[in-house]
């Protein structure tokens, strides 16, 4: 059997009221709030962090999309199959271009399957879309990131059923190498003749291949970009309206090629053994797999998370400006850089063999026992809880102050960082926090990350 196995949502904790936006502009209201990154989250820090909470070992490959990867030539998977601690022995790829390019990394995952190439794939989509101000994209948009995991041979989870691809090069939303906004010609015809048409030829393609009908399908999972369109397509299938999950459209926002995935892992919480779930991604054509639900699939998903409301439309602003002012940082050689990954990449100590001390940064003398003989490295727990901190006011950042603490991991070890995803009133000693990947400076023509931690 190939089918998937594991689902995870990463939503930020940050949510900005639609209504802010429109009060900003004097524009219209629109219900609900979207999720916004906090200003050291991107593409890669969202993807990773959805990655990890599937809680799972290394798979044999990992394929990440996104529209908004930081980096146009560098390996933004092989990043985060290092912060999770991954050996050279995961394949990865990197998948972009287009809305769908997470359904066309999934695809690309069944075919590798199917060929028995792999038996097990993690595919993970997240994007950080920036809309211009004032526009109806900006209401809408949100930032999101969800991993799925697909295996070959296992007896439970959802299995495929069939899967078809069609391309139409249509012009609707783009962004060229040189914006930093997406552009989009919103209009009926756009939606009609460019998502709708395409969302629903696949979807009847796809139907028609099983050799079911759409009576047969139980659940679907298509989001569109006004949140309305979907809804169209489903009827134009004879699917009714309580039958589709969107990926949390109104709650979080649409979130580009992570929407897709997000409205697969909420069919997939609500399907019941021998239920037939359909999803749709759209993008210059349109992907579609249909499957069949087995046993439930645990679903890690964010939103449970506590959110953190902001009220200030500036403070959001400048929020998503703080990464692209100019070069802060150091420089880093690839020297450097390599010398210390398994350290500060792979968030490595170590062990003394004497007296069980566990210690970081890695070290050749105990700080206990100051034995310097049979030390081993050791991979750290990411969570733990706060023993110490103290609140910089001087620190450059965006949002003031910086909390600054000191961490008791779980299994060992004292990790000094930054927290973030909190507010600084409620902090305090032995709050239970986890570390999360986040992007920290500019240098060197550089995106420099690091670990920081943030409340569980």
């Amino acid at each position: 059997m190939i089918g998937v196995t594991g689902c995870s949502i990463y939503i930020p904790r940050y949510r900005l009221p639609r209504e802010v936006i429109a009060q900003a502009w004097d524009g219209r209201v629109l219900p609900g709030a979207k999720a916004v990154s906090n200003f050291d989250e991107d593409s890669l820090t969202m993807g990773q962090s959805a990655v990890w909470r599937l809680g799972s070992g290394a798979p044999d490959r990992l394929y990440f999309a996104s529209t908004t990867s930081p980096y146009w030539q560098r390996s933004t998977a092989s990043q985060i199959a290092a912060a999770c601690d991954w050996g050279p022995e995961t394949a990865t790829a990197d998948f972009g271009g287009s809305l769908r390019s997470g359904f066309s990394a999934l695809l690309a995952g069944f075919d590798a399957l199917a060929s028995e190439a792999a038996s097990e794939i993690i595919v993970v989509a997240a994007d950080r879309r920036d809309a211009p101000p004032e526009s109806f994209e900006e209401l809408v948009f949100g930032d999101a990131a969800a991993a799925v995991r697909i295996s070959r041979g296992a007896a439970a989870g959802a299995e495929l059923v069939a899967s078809v691809s069609r391309s139409d090069d249509f012009l609707d939303e783009w962004r060229r190498d040189a914006d930093i906004f997406v552009h989009s010609y919103t209009s009926k015809y756009s939606l009609t003749r460019g998502y709708e048409a395409n969302a629903v030829a696949a979807a009847r393609a796809v139907l028609a291949k099983a050799g079911v009908h759409a009576s047969d399908v139980a659940l679907m999972a298509l989001s569109s970009s006004d949140g309305r369109s979907h809804l169209a397509c489903a009827k134009a299938l004879g699917i009714a309206a309580e039958r589709v999950r969107d990926g949390a459209a109104l709650e979080a926002g649409v979130a580009g090629t992570a929407t897709p995935l997000i409205a697969l892992a909420q069919a997939l919480m609500a399907a019941k053994a021998g239920d037939l779930v359909l999803a749709i991604a759209y993008g210059e054509g349109a992907d579609a797999i249909l499957l069949r639900a087995g046993a439930p699939i645990a679903v890690v998903d964010t939103q449970a998370d506590k959110t953190i409301v902001e009220k200030s439309y500036a403070r959001y602003r400048k929020s998503r400006e703080y990464m692209r002012h100019e070069e802060r940082g150091p420089e880093i050689s690839n020297v450097l850089w390599k010398k210390e990954e398994r350290q500060n990449v792979r968030l490595h100590g170590t062990k003394c063999p004497q007296c069980g001390t566990v210690q970081f940064p890695i070290t050749r003398v105990c700080q206990a026992c100051r034995n310097s003989e049979g030390l081993r490295e050791v991979a750290l727990g990411r969570t733990g809880r706060v023993f110490t901190f103290t609140k910089d006011f001087l620190y450059d950042a965006p949002v003031q102050p910086t909390v600054m603490v000191v961490i008791d991991l779980d299994g060992g070890g004292r990790f000094m960082c930054q927290m973030t995803d909190v507010d600084e009133r409620e902090v305090r000693i032995g709050m239970p926090v986890e570390l999360v990947l986040r992007r920290m400076r500019e240098g060197g023509h550089n995106h420099h990350y690091y670990w920081k931690c943030r409340p569980v």
